[in-house]
C-alpha cells in the first residue's frame, strides 16, 4: 500500500475545497457565457484568465506533494491504464488534425488528472466527499439563484421543451450539464448523510439535488440517477451475502444496457411516460454516422483528442446527417475512437471492468458507507460515458473517477469481514 503524505491542514483543505469548486462550476465569468450550439457546457476551453487558474492548481499539487512524489507515481501505478490513456491523448498531438486544440485540451487533461491524484494521495476518500459536498451545495444554491433571478442566463433556451419552455440550466449552458452535476450532487450529499450521521442538513440538500435533476427536464440524468439508485440497492442488499458478486454483476449489465438502449433508440413513448423530452432522440443516427463518416476516415490513429467534433470536415457531414447539432457524439467509447482510433475505447473499456471489479471488492474490502463509494462513482462515469460525453475531461467527475479507480485498487488486496455500516459523528 502507497504511503500517505502527512494530514492536509486547514489551509490545504480550504484550498482544495476551492479546487473541487471551480472544477465543478468553472469560474463566475464563465457563467455569464452562452454560445449557439451549446458546446460551452464542455468546459475544456475557457478565458486566459480561466486557464492561468486551472496552471495554478499544478503549484497546489506540487506544494501538497512537496517533493514527495513516490506517493503520486505509487497512486498512478495502481491505475496503469487511466495514465495510458492520458497519454495516448497527449501524444495523439503528432497527428491530430487540429494541433493547437489537442495539445490545449491534452494539457488540460493531464493537469486534472494529476489533480486527481493529488486528492487520492493527500485526502481519505471521507475527507474528499465532504469538501466536494460544500463545493456542491454552494454551487446548488447559485445553480437556483440564476434559475429564478438571473434567467437569461439560468435557463436553457437551446434545448426547449416539447410546450416550446425553456429548461433549468443554471450556471451551465444546457440542462443536459445541470441534470449531470445534479445528479453526482445527490450521490455526494446521499453518501454524506450516511457518513456523517446528519438527519437535516445533508439529506435536504440531496433532495434539493435531486428536483434540480427532475426539473432540469434532462432524461439522460434522471436514468442515470434512478440507476444508481437501483445499484445501490443491490449492493446494499446483497453485501453480506455469498451471491453478492453475482447479483452485483446482474444488475450492472442490466441497468447499463437499458439506459444504453435508450440513449440510442427513439423512445418517445418511454421518455413520454417519464413526463420527459425525447433527449435520447437522434444519438443512433448520430452513432451510426460517426462510425460511416468519422471513424471510416482515420480508423487506426483518429483525429486527435478532441479534434474532431466542429474542426473536422467530416464532423459537419455527421452532424448534418444526423440533424444532431453537438459537440460530442454522446458516447465516450465513439468519441475515443473518433480521437485515438481503436486503443481509445479498449483502454477505456478496460479502466471501467477493472474499476468495477475492483469496486465491488472494495465493498467487502471495506464494511462501512465509505466502501460503496468507488464502485458508485465509477458507475456514475460509465452511465454518463454510455449516454454523454463522458467523465475523461476538466471536471470534478474526472477527479472523483480518479479518486475512486486508485481507491478500489489499493483496497482491493485488503479481505476484512464484513460487519454492518459504522457512522462517524460530524
Amino acid at each position: 500500500m502507497e504511503p500517505f503524505l502527512r494530514r492536509p491542514g486547514m489551509l490545504e483543505r480550504i484550498v482544495g475545497g476551492i479546487m473541487l469548486f471551480v472544477f465543478s462550476f468553472s469560474l463566475p465569468m464563465e457563467w455569464f457565457t452562452r454560445v449557439s450550439n451549446g458546446s460551452a457546457g464542455t468546459v475544456e476551453g475557457g478565458s486566459p484568465v480561466t486557464t492561468l487558474v486551472f496552471l495554478s492548481f499544478l503549484g497546489v499539487v506540487w506544494l501538497g506533494f512537496n517533493g514527495n512524489w513516490h506517493v503520486a507515481a505509487a497512486a498512478a501505478g495502481r491505475e496503469p491504464l487511466l495514465i495510458a490513456l492520458v497519454g495516448l491523448a497527449t501524444l495523439s498531438t503528432v497527428w491530430s488534425v487540429n494541433i493547437g486544440e489537442t495539445l490545449s485540451a491534452s494539457i488540460v487533461l493531464i493537469i486534472t488528472l494529476l489533480v486527481g491524484l493529488y486528492f487520492a494521495s493527500r485526502f481519505q476518500l471521507e475527507e474528499m466527499l465532504y469538501l466536494a459536498g460544500i463545493g456542491l451545495a454552494i454551487g446548488l444554491f447559485i445553480n437556483y439563484i440564476f434559475i429564478f433571478v438571473f434567467q437569461d442566463f439560468g435557463l436553457d433556451t437551446i434545448n426547449v421543451s416539447t410546450e416550446g419552455k425553456s429548461q433549468w440550466s443554471g450556471v451551465f449552458t444546457t440542462k443536459n450539464e445541470l441534470g449531470r452535476i445534479a445528479s453526482l450532487s445527490f450521490v455526494v450529499f446521499s453518501f454524506l448523510a450516511r457518513i456523517r450521521r446528519s438527519f437535516f442538513v445533508w439529506p435536504i440538500l440531496a433532495l434539493l439535488a435531486l428536483v434540480q435533476v427532475i426539473a432540469s427536464d434532462s432524461a439522460t440524468s434522471l436514468g442515470a440517477t434512478g440507476g444508481l439508485i437501483a445499484l445501490l440497492a443491490v449492493f446494499l442488499g446483497f453485501r453480506g451475502r455469498k451471491t453478492f458478486y453475482g447479483a452485483t454483476a446482474v444488475a450492472m449489465v442490466t441497468v447499463f444496457s437499458i439506459l444504453t438502449a435508450l440513449a440510442g433508440t427513439n423512445l418517445v413513448v418511454a421518455t413520454g411516460l417519464l413526463g420527459k423530452d425525447s433527449t435520447f432522440t437522434g444519438r443512433l443516427p448520430l452513432w451510426q454516422d460517426s462510425f460511416t463518416y468519422g471513424i471510416a476516415n482515420k480508423p487506426w490513429f483518429g483525429h486527435g483528442w478532441l479534434a474532431f467534433w466542429d474542426t473536422d470536415r467530416a464532423s459537419f457531414e455527421v452532424l448534418i446527417r444526423a440533424q444532431f447539432d453537438s459537440p460530442h457524439a454522446h458516447n465516450a467509447f465513439i468519441d475515443a475512437w473518433l480521437y485515438l482510433g481503436p486503443m481509445g475505447p479498449v483502454l477505456l473499456l478496460g479502466i471501467f471492468l477493472r474499476g468495477l471489479i475492483w469496486g465491488a471488492r472494495n465493498i467487502r474490502a471495506v464494511p462501512t458507507a465509505v466502501g460503496l463509494v468507488p464502485i458508485v462513482l465509477i458507475s456514475y462515469s460509465l452511465i454518463f460515458s454510455l449516454t454523454e460525453a463522458g467523465v475523461v475531461r476538466r471536471d470534478i467527475s474526472f477527479i472523483f473517477f480518479v479518486v475512486a479507480c486508485v481507491t478500489a485498487a489499493r483496497n482491493k488486496g485488503v479481505p476484512r469481514p464484513f460487519t454492518p455500516d459504522v457512522k462517524t459523528r460530524s
